[in-house]
């Protein structure tokens, strides 16, 4: 049988090769559009679109003054690196991590290799956040086709550490970080925009089409209560006492009573919310809101006006005070403070003088659920529902705990009660505004990008307390008496009439109360013939050895806070008014 001819054989091989290569080619084009085709047209789809993010701008804090709003939180354009480490390609990465590095300060090739190599399957990494113009420049020149500059929005805070724990902070990303920053985030933050743009999957040329373009809506401003100045008056007279007495912390709020608007508050280690990465938790802490202390004498006003308005006693109502020394049944020993002894004395002396065995015996008479009942009445053991974040509600131990114990030193401020110094200031108020409670505020208002008011605090009042007339009594023949000739002397002012109360309270341990541990505090308010500010400032573990007591270590501080605050706000001269001073 005759061989074909080889040319033919060689057709025939070659056909069937290519034929079997055309089902093989069409087999895979089949399985990639049935199998893959969702996946891949939308890798292709991620490749051509690219999505830039339009941040939006933050919203500005401002505080107030006499002549105007000053800005304490803006925002600025600052520039940032990044790139796209898919587009550079992972063998490119040694080299662009060098090049950059040798740009920027402060950070290392490798750490940019890091960073590339981390999302290496990504479209974008930020290589530096914050950099210079120059070194901005400096990038663009290297002509990386994958390492760009976009610009963020970057907070700032031009008046430094003043007001930082009120403020908060924001964090590089934008996010809000305690404070009026973190409460208000739904005013402040914005929304941010993005641009969807249409290309190569290599990210070259011009752009081709804009798919999507929606612009950002910035934030809106938010303008606190809080005074630039008399911050500033408390601030320093925070700083002076806290390193006068070598103390631990120090924390102050100045109040106006009649509206419930926070003046100034401050505490002591303060921080710079423009470098709050450095600061410590303790130096970020807002003290005057989140850390609760037993108040001490401070706390007697509270107790003894709630009495007089129960009418279970008058300011005129003697007490027998035991010379200095008294042993209560089932309620241990109770001593006065160092040096004082009484015998018999009216109610307004045991506050003016701050007789402990006094409040006792008032303790007694009260019953714990008239001494729970007035304490709770004041806001204590409850958030007072400002507008910040992270408030303590204190410490008022239900009844049903309390032993003899509690019922003798509760009226003293020891024992069942805890207290924060913004609590105090409020509580003080009540007395001051004539008898109404009212809620702490520290946001006045919300003004959008127009200039348009989108939201205003008002005076909300949460509970009458005492009547009017029986607030004015206490203020008038007991308050004032404290510091005209009682334990709050230091707080005198030539011009205006001071009433307030001092107070020195143990600091309690795991065995008991610590020696030669002190919270020294002292309340006041001026004028006492119409009450314009109210301000609490206390002192948390002064140096023993050279002052613990309330009336030798707060009052003072009080004083000068007082007197910078009456003068600034223009508040008439009221002495001579005053007849109650005796």
């Amino acid at each position: 049988m005759d061989n074909p001819e080889p040319g033919k054989w060689r057709f025939g091989f070659l056909f069937a090769l290519l034929a079997a290569a055309l089902l093989a080619l069409g087999g895979r084009v089949v399985f990639l559009q049935v199998r893959r085709g969702k996946e891949l047209a939308a890798l292709a789809r991620r490749q051509q679109r690219s999505v830039v993010v339009l941040p939006a701008r933050p919203g500005n804090i401002y505080a107030k003054t006499r002549s105007g709003r000053v800005m304490l939180a803006g925002s600025g354009r600052v520039p940032s690196v990044y790139a796209d480490p898919v587009l550079l390609g992972r063998e490119n990465f040694p080299d662009a991590a060098e090049r950059v590095a040798a740009v920027l300060e402060g950070i290392t090739a490798g750490d940019l290799y890091d960073r590339l190599y981390g999302r290496r399957d990504k479209r974008f990494v930020y290589l530096a956040r914050g950099v210079s113009e120059r070194q901005a420049e400096e990038i663009r020149r290297l002509k990386i086709r994958a390492v760009q500059i976009t610009y963020d929005w970057r907070r700032y805070y031009p008046r430094g550490p003043l007001a930082g724990q009120i403020l908060g902070f924001r964090q590089i990303d934008g996010v809000a970080g305690e404070g009026v920053e973190l409460q208000a985030d739904r005013w402040l933050g914005g929304v941010d925009g993005r641009k969807v743009l249409r290309r190569d999957a290599g990210r070259r040329g011009t752009y081709v089409e804009v798919v999507e373009d929606r612009r950002p809506r910035d934030g809106m401003h938010v303008c606190l209560t809080m005074d630039l100045y008399i911050q500033g008056f408390l601030e320093q007279a925070l700083r002076d006492v806290c390193d006068r007495y070598e103390a631990v912390a120090v924390m102050g709020v100045v109040m106006e009573p009649n509206s419930g608007a926070i003046l100034a508050m401050a505490s002591m280690p303060a921080f710079d919310p423009n470098g709050y990465r450095s600061a410590t938790p303790e130096q970020r802490r807002n003290r005057a809101i989140t850390d609760p202390y037993e108040p001490g004498s401070v706390f007697k006003p509270f107790i003894a006006v709630g009495a007089v308005q129960m009418s279970e006693v008058g300011i005129d109502t003697n007490f027998f005070c035991h010379h200095g020394r008294y042993h209560a049944r089932r309620g241990g020993t109770i001593h006065e403070f160092p040096g004082l002894s009484f015998g018999l004395i009216p109610l307004s002396e045991i506050v003016i003088r701050s007789s402990n065995i006094g409040m006792a015996k008032l303790g007694e008479r009260l019953g714990n659920e008239s001494l729970h009942r007035i304490a709770e009445a004041f806001g204590f053991g409850r958030v007072g529902g400002v507008d910040l974040p992270g408030e303590c509600p204190g410490r008022l131990v239900p009844t049903r705990r309390w032993t003899g114990y509690a019922t003798r030193r509760m009226p003293f401020g020891q024992g069942p009660i805890m207290v924060t110094t913004l609590q105090l200031a409020g509580a003080f108020s009540t007395i001051a505004n004539g008898g109404v409670l009212l809620r702490p505020r520290i946001i006045d208002r919300v003004i959008d990008a127009g200039g348009k008011v989108v939201f205003k605090s008002r005076r909300r009042v949460v509970r009458r307390v005492l009547s009017a007339e029986v607030a004015r009594q206490f203020i008038d023949e007991v308050l004032v008496n404290v510091v005209e000739r009682g334990t709050g002397k230091r707080c005198r002012l030539d011009n205006w009439t001071v009433f307030g109360k001092t107070g020195t309270a143990q600091i309690g341990g795991p065995n008991g109360y610590e020696e030669r541990a002190y919270t020294a505090t002292f309340m006041g308010s001026a004028p006492a013939s119409r009450p314009a500010v109210v301000c609490v400032i206390s002192v948390y573990r002064p140096n023993y050895s050279i002052g613990h007591a309330g009336g030798k270590v707060a009052a003072p501080c009080v004083r000068e806070v007082l007197q910078k605050t009456l003068s600034y706000m223009d508040v008439p001269a009221d002495r001579e008014l005053v007849a109650g001073i005796r």
